[in-house]
């Protein structure tokens, strides 16, 4: 470790990330499947250095750098039935989520497990494994004036009854169920060290479900990027990371992530398990 590293708050690690490779992407638009390997990116490896948020001075904060942990209130997920993850965690998370911003409704879509590759279970679904690609899950493409997302617009339309938006803020949620230390966690990245120029949309679709495609948000490398994660969570701790913000079109809030293999990490650790979904926080006229 670097004098320079050794100067921060908390512990840093290095790990390689995959960014989307620009000069690779064709003219006519990057398409890619959702499969593990998310055949069709043309990506570039870069070692980043990875701040341990858990061990900084003053937290992180939504409005600031773009995540933050909050508390369930001692719901913890390794007392639930998986078939409970999604109902009671989701409307948890939900609940939180509106608290946290003055929300007048949290709509939520997308919930999935994760899991190391050194679990089975990592191998059920297309989407099932750890997502190794800096990506974000709210495009401007269709997350922009007009909702274009088709699950998030009907989970819109179901609590909206016949009010009209003047503000939304995408969120998304993510917490693992395993305990620390992680083998694979998830970084995220300041969102005041990302800018519009860093994004590369590519329209993605799963094997499963191949008439099912979204425009995903990648990004291109930039070495003012700035990635965090956390080395540990209290069971009922979520983390918390924003999309898209409709009132600052200009200041994009939209945080990248990714998995990494954590050099830290013993080889005995169990293996990282996780829950995540999107959610949206509403403001209505």
């Amino acid at each position: 470790m670097s004098d320079q590293d050794k100067k921060q708050d908390g512990a840093v690690v290095r790990a390689m990330f995959n960014y989307v490779d620009p000069l690779h992407v064709p003219q006519s638009g990057l398409a890619f499947t959702f499969d593990h390997d998310w055949s069709g990116i043309p990506f570039i490896t870069r070692e980043m250095r990875i701040e341990d948020a858990s061990a900084r001075r003053t937290p992180a904060s939504l409005t600031v750098e773009g995540f933050q942990k909050v508390s369930l209130d001692g719901l913890d997920l390794r007392d639930l039935d998986p078939a409970d993850f999604e109902p009671r965690w989701g409307a948890a998370v939900c609940e939180r989520i509106r608290e946290a911003t003055g929300a007048d409704s949290v709509v939520r879509w997308a919930f999935s497990a994760r899991f190391s590759e050194r679990k089975t279970d990592a191998r059920r679904s297309d989407v099932s494994n750890p997502a190794r690609r800096v990506h974000g899950d709210f495009s401007p493409t269709e997350f922009g004036p007009v909702i274009r997302h088709r699950l998030c617009a009907e989970a819109i339309e179901a609590v909206a009854r016949g009010r009209s938006l003047k503000r939304w803020i995408g969120i998304n949620a993510w917490q693992p169920f395993s305990p620390p230390p992680y083998d694979i966690p998830l970084a995220v990245c300041d969102a005041r060290s990302v800018t519009p120029d860093d994004l590369v949309i590519g329209r993605g679709s799963t094997p499963s479900n191949p008439d099912l495609a979204i425009d995903l948000p990648l990004f291109s490398y930039s070495p003012t990027h700035r990635w965090f994660y956390y080395s540990a969570y209290a069971p009922d701790e979520v983390l918390l990371f924003t999309g898209l913000d409709s009132a600052h079109p200009d200041d994009w809030r939209l945080v990248p992530h990714s998995a990494f293999d954590n050099p830290a990490c013993p080889d005995d650790a169990a293996p990282r398990c996780s829950v995540e979904m999107r959610t949206m926080a509403l403001f209505f006229e």
